[in-house]
């Protein structure tokens, strides 16, 4: 890294005295010219090339592919200031730009953005690039500008410059920045290109920039979005791809860059908790309270991490951060505003706590409010159902949340016409329990298992629907067809039907899956029984016995009573 900074400052060796050909704001203006060095990974240098600074807190641009395939930064300024590069804030391959940010406590020099997107045939000053020993400003017109995105210019320069003038300004005569010098496509062209400085300055990062190609192709950390909203979203997109140093490093920069938001701090809480860092996480908790302007939400927050923790499997308990914690603070949120939306985190907490009639009436409460939704009565019915209550009391509950849907249902009844069916399996009312099963299993399409097919396939056979029952059994064996159970299951649909042939042969498959399997060899002895097989017969059902099936030793009883 020595030997990047001693490049950089040769490269931006004193000035030699000016000439009179150039313009009163000239120097001033050389002053926000930077060099720039990029590295790879390990420190090793990439390029070298020029930029400027457009604004005083260490904005700059350069083209976008000195910094492709970089991991770091180094920028020497005019006056032999080095800086570190410390975010890519925007960057375009199309338009060969990238504005980024130096880690800087001062003030730097920066060239004004001039308002005018300039007239052909218009005179121009191109200002030397840092390490030109002769310090003299080039003249120049522009010799023609092609509008784009409405506002902005590409600029031809008659003038043939080398490479070296690379990102070179273009300024106007009132010493404004109109352009910057760009590489030529064809390098014996006799004129030369200019981007608009203006665009440079809009590149910026939103919430969808963890996805862009251009600014995943440099390495260097990318800047936070302006907007609050945006950043959020880019943080939240960021947790599938970011190890957690990273991670970390943005939730840093997020509290920095909206030191008045709760949310920064709560996020970022969030993360500590993650890593058992409750000490961080309480000096964050803390703050956000103190800066949120609306303390219920925050109060609100607050609880719901303290929940989540306490659900967290190995969670040791810090302090006083237990459910009771989580509660409280829920209760404060209330008390401040009351909003339905804390009284069903009173219910959850509640219902953690294991306070079931507690949590049941903070659930039903929600009925005459604007959270009135299928959920509610399905938290309901379940806090019932942990209390032991009448199953009928359930079942109306989980009716009420039904009926929250008309007909034809949509995606959403279809957790509320589950839990209804499994309660009238439990009935035994199984008629309308299929009904319910078929039409979750419409909504629900292709994401059905096979364990919901053997559940319907059961209520199917109660209700001596055979055919129903084997398809559903046959697509359970589909989507598991190593599942002994279910083979064994086929086994007596195909019995009750009146094949017994077949139902040895599906029973037999089971046993070959688990040879353990009592009931499989209890289905075989039945069958073979059937078929008058009675010395086989008795073999099966022997060896069921052997391994613990309980209906086969009271058949075998009763068949050596047989005479």
């Amino acid at each position: 890294m020595k030997r990047t900074l001693y490049i950089l400052t040769c490269m931006l060796s004193v000035a030699a005295s000016l000439s009179g050909q150039n313009p009163k704001w000239y120097k001033k203006a050389a002053k926000a010219q930077i060099s720039i060095v990029t590295v790879d990974e390990k420190g090793n240098m990439l390029q070298s090339g020029n930029g400027f600074f457009i604004s005083e807190d260490g904005v700059a641009l350069a083209d976008y592919n000195l910094f492709k395939k970089a991991s770091g930064a180094k920028v020497v300024s005019a006056e032999g200031k080095e800086y570190e590069v410390e975010n890519i804030m925007g960057a375009s391959s199309l338009y060969d730009l990238v504005k980024f940010r130096v880690r800087t406590d001062k003030k730097t020099p920066a060239l004004t953005i001039s308002g005018r997107m300039g007239v052909k045939k218009e005179h121009v000053y191109i200002l030397p690039y840092p390490t030109k020993e002769n310090k003299i400003c080039l003249n120049d017109t522009l010799a023609d500008i092609q509008k784009f995105n409405e506002h902005y210019g590409y600029y031809t320069l008659t003038r043939q410059l080398d490479e070296k003038y690379m990102n070179s300004p273009v300024m106007d005569e009132e010493g404004e920045v109109i352009a910057l010098i760009q590489r030529k496509a064809d390098d014996a062209a006799a004129a030369s290109y200019a981007i608009s400085a203006a665009y440079g300055s809009t590149l910026a990062t939103n919430g969808l920039s963890t996805n862009d190609n251009d600014l995943n192709s440099i390495y260097i950390r990318k800047a936070l979005p302006e907007d609050e909203n945006e950043a959020r979203t880019f943080l939240f997109m960021l947790t599938a791809r970011a190890d957690s140093a990273t991670y970390n490093q943005y939730l840093d920069d997020y509290a920095a860059k909206f030191p008045e938001s709760s949310d920064s701090y709560l996020q970022r809480a969030d993360f500590y908790m993650a890593h058992s860092n409750f000490a961080a996480a309480e000096t964050d908790m803390n703050t956000a309270i103190d800066v949120a302007k609306k303390k219920d939400e925050a109060y609100y927050s607050l609880s719901k991490l303290i929940y989540e923790l306490n659900l967290k499997k190995g969670y040791q308990t810090y302090k006083d951060w237990d459910m009771n914690k989580a509660l409280a603070f829920a209760e404060e949120a209330y008390k401040i505003n009351p909003l339905p939306l804390y009284i069903q985190q009173e219910g959850n907490v509640l219902y953690a706590l294991k306070e079931y009639d507690k949590a049941c009436e903070k659930y039903l409460s929600l009925r005459e409010t604007n959270m009135r939704s299928a959920n509610i009565f399905l938290y309901a019915a379940q806090c019932k159902r942990m209390t032991g209550a009448d199953t009928l009391q359930v079942l109306a509950l989980q009716d009420s949340a039904v009926a929250c849907f008309s007909k034809p249902y949509v995606r959403d009844a279809a957790p509320a016409l589950l839990e209804r069916a499994n309660t009238l399996l439990s009935l035994g009312r199984y008629r309308e329990a299929v009904l319910d099963m078929n039409e979750y299993g419409r909504l629900m399409g292709g994401e059905l298992n096979a364990q919901f097919y053997y559940q319907r396939e059961q209520a199917e056979m109660q209700c001596r629907m055979f055919q129903q029952a084997m398809d559903d059994i046959d697509r359970a064996i589909r989507i598991s067809p190593n599942e002994p159970l279910y083979h064994a299951e086929r086994a007596v649909v195909l019995y009750r039907i009146g094949e017994p042939e077949e139902a040895i042969k599906a029973a037999s498959r089971s046993a070959e899956l688990d040879p353990d399997f009592g009931a499989a060899y209890r289905l075989i002895g039945i069958c073979q029984l059937q078929l008058k097989q009675r010395e086989e017969a008795l073999k099966n059902l022997k060896k069921a016995a052997e391994l613990g099936d309980e209906s086969a030793k009271n058949i075998l009883k009763e068949e050596e009573q047989q005479p």
